[in-house]
C-alpha cells in the first residue's frame, strides 16, 4: 500500500498470491536522547516476515541539546517531589512562602529557595563544564547523584 498510495484496496482484504504479511520484529533498548531506531529491510524469521530495527546514533549536536533537556526536566521533577512530601503542589509552591507570616510556612519556603538555588547552581556548573570540554556530558542519573541533597530541615516550634 506505501509503494501505491492511490491504489484502493477492497474490505475484506482478499491477499494477492505472493502476498507476505509482515509482522512486527522486538525493537532494540535503545537511549533516546542519543539514539534513534531506524527500521531497515524485512528479514524471514521463522517463516514470517519479519519488521527489522537498527539503533543508530543521532548527530552530536541532537544527542547533546536532548541530554540537556532529559537532564534538566528530571531536576525540576527531582525538586517538585521534594516539595510534595511535605504537602506542597511542587517547589514553585514551596517557595511562595518564603515570605509568609506563618513561621511553619516561612521557614520551609525559605528551605525551598535555597534548595532550589543550590540545585540549579550545581546543575549550571555541570552543563557549563560539558561545555567547557571539561568533562563528557553525563546520564540523567550520574546528574542527579551529584545534585545537593533534599532534606526538610525539622519544624521550628
Amino acid at each position: 500500500m506505501a509503494e501505491n498510495p492511490l491504489t484502493s484496496f477492497g474490505v475484506p482484504f482478499v491477499a494477492p498470491p505472493d502476498y507476505a504479511p509482515l509482522v512486527d520484529g522486538p525493537r532494540p533498548a535503545f537511549d533516546a536522547d542519543l539514539q534513534q531506531l531506524a527500521e531497515v529491510r524485512p528479514a524471514l524469521v521463522d517463516g514470517a516476515w519479519t519488521r527489522q530495527w537498527v539503533v543508530q546514533a543521532l548527530p552530536e549536536p541532537v544527542a547533546a541539546q536532548n541530554r540537556i533537556a532529559s537532564v534538566t526536566r528530571a531536576a525540576q521533577q527531582r525538586l517538585d517531589e521534594f516539595a510534595r512530601t511535605d504537602a506542597f503542589d511542587g517547589i514553585l509552591s514551596a517557595a511562595s512562602y518564603a515570605t509568609s507570616s506563618i513561621p511553619r510556612f516561612r521557614s520551609r519556603g525559605q528551605y525551598a529557595v535555597k534548595a532550589r538555588d543550590a540545585t540549579w547552581a550545581k546543575l549550571y556548573e555541570i552543563l557549563a563544564a560539558v561545555q567547557g570540554g571539561s568533562r563528557p556530558m553525563p546520564s540523567v542519573p550520574a546528574v542527579l547523584a551529584e545534585l545537593p541533597p533534599l532534606a526538610w530541615p525539622p519544624i521550628e516550634a
